[in-house]
């Protein structure tokens, strides 16, 4: 099994890409592709690694903010 994830990005969506002093004049959140973090994880600990990673990622959101938000999901 694989550990897979994602993270947001912020995506300037203004046809005429303006950007004032670093802020976006339109700018969406965006989900990026799933890609592989882990790969032949065993099916016993798939679990773990995932409460692992989402628990890492949690004091990340909390010290850096939602920005560093990422999800995380088992592939097979």
């Amino acid at each position: 099994m694989n550990i897979e994830t994602r993270r947001q990005m912020l995506i300037n969506t203004d046809p005429q890409r303006r950007c004032y002093n670093g802020c976006h004049y339109k700018p969406e959140l965006s989900w990026t592709p799933w890609e592989v973090l882990q790969v032949n994880v065993p099916e016993s600990d798939i679990k773990a690694r995932l409460a692992w990673w989402r628990s890492l990622n949690n004091y990340a959101v909390g010290e850096r903010g939602e920005s560093a938000r990422c999800e995380f999901r088992e592939q097979t």
